[in-house]
């Protein structure tokens, strides 16, 4: 008694006093509390009933249309124009290089002297040959002449007898006689003149004949000189790079003059080679310092740069592949690794995404919950489907459409 008197005073020192439940009270207090488990009960089984009683919304996979991502091609950058000199036996050997190496240069400049020495000898043998025809074209001028002066030689004598014969009184028979003595010789004459005549015509061939192949020998000695010394020039503006063992060898180019302006090389396999032609427009990105620049495709093979042997062990070994060149918008030094990124402007969808009706294609468009089936029009192109109408760039559709789904249809999406 005493221990609960004084907890008593205890607790009324600190401002309370906990007085014991009436048995009115717990009754009351137990009802509230059945009646809002009965509530949670039943509102529990109101909705899941409701949502027994609802038809359950289909769930699908969409993908977001977009372009085909760009074709990545490595390059290298190399001169637009090339010019090469290899050494060329027929003009005999290098006896000078007028330029050095990495000298820049302008068109028409000369880099190359040969000197034949071959041709040297040549011309004193040409030479030999030619006072010969010259003195045979002397000789037959000489004779041509002589054929002209023996017939003047006749035709005087002709003359001659002619004015004997005219002089000669016909009347009388010692006149008779000279005239048919004159007349005569006048036919005589003729005859040596008409004869006369084919000889000048052969003399004039011959001194014809003499004087081509006089004239044909000193353009060949002409030729000839010029070929003991023969200067090679450039056709180009560019760079010098002098290359001295081409001197002597042919297989390697003893000059090259590269163009300043500047192109990139690569090459595209068979199965990209339709995503490329000329004009088109490309981005170049360099790998040294990840600059990017624009270019333009310039030139797309129609022949294979390397077909493999067949029968090898890899399918990757029969793949063709073409070389094609791009201008960049800027000129870049010679021999820089570069990547050309080729835009693909295509839009590709799944091949299960399309459904074919009577000839028809559809796809369903997915937008705010709903589907709605839109018509379209693609291509297979070499095993993707290609979308040409029907749909644009970031629509959202089904890629795994049920054969129940309708149009209008409420969906969900993942």
């Amino acid at each position: 008694m005493k221990r609960d008197k004084l907890k008593e005073e205890h607790d009324i020192k600190k401002g309370f006093k906990m007085n014991p439940l009436s048995k009115k009270k717990r009754i009351i207090f137990s009802a509230v509390w059945g009646v809002i488990a009965i509530l949670a009960i039943s509102t529990a089984f109101f909705f899941k009933q409701k949502q027994q009683q609802e038809p359950a919304v289909a769930s699908y996979d969409a993908v977001t249309i977009k372009k085909a991502d760009d074709l990545i091609f490595n390059g290298s950058v190399a001169a637009q124009n090339v010019e090469e000199f290899y050494f060329d036996q027929t003009k005999g050997e290098v006896s000078d290089i007028l330029v050095t190496n990495n000298q820049e240069i302008s068109a028409d400049t000369v880099v190359l002297v040969y000197q034949n020495e071959t041709v040297q000898d040549q011309i004193t043998e040409q030479q030999q040959t030619l006072d010969k025809l010259a003195l045979a074209v002397n000789n037959a001028q000489e004779n041509l002449d002589n054929t002209y002066t023996k017939k003047q030689n006749i035709r005087n004598s002709l003359n001659e007898a002619l004015s004997i014969f005219n002089n000669a009184d016909a009347d009388s028979m010692e006149g008779q006689t000279i005239r048919q003595e004159e007349q005569a010789k006048m036919d005589q004459y003729k005859e040596a003149i008409y004869s006369q005549e084919e000889v000048i015509s052969q003399a004039q061939q011959a001194l014809d004949s003499a004087n081509l192949d006089l004239s044909t020998s000193t353009q060949n000695m002409e030729l000839a000189k010029n070929k003991i010394t023969t200067n090679v020039a450039a056709t180009t503006d560019g760079t010098a790079i002098v290359e001295p063992k081409g001197k002597t060898n042919a297989s390697v180019p003893v000059i090259k003059i590269l163009g300043k302006d500047t192109i990139i090389k690569a090459l595209v396999s068979e199965y990209d080679y339709r995503h490329l032609a000329t004009d088109q427009a490309v981005e170049i990105q360099l790998l040294n310092s990840n600059k990017k620049i624009a270019g333009t495709i310039t030139e797309v093979s129609i022949l294979p740069e390397s077909t493999a042997t067949e029968g090898t062990a890899t399918a990757q070994s029969n793949v063709a592949n073409y070389s094609f060149k791009v201008k960049p918008s800027e000129n870049l030094q010679y021999g820089y690794s570069c990547q050309i990124y080729v835009p693909v402007n295509e839009l590709r969808i799944p091949e299960k995404a399309i459904l074919n009706e009577e000839d028809k294609q559809y796809v369903f468009v997915y937008s705010k919950g709903t589907v709605k089936k839109q018509p379209i029009l693609s291509e297979n192109r070499d095993g993707v489907f290609v979308v040409t109408e029907g749909l644009k760039e970031k629509d959202r559709i089904i890629s795994n459409p049920s054969q129940d789904l309708k149009d209008g249809q409420e969906v969900m999406v993942n």
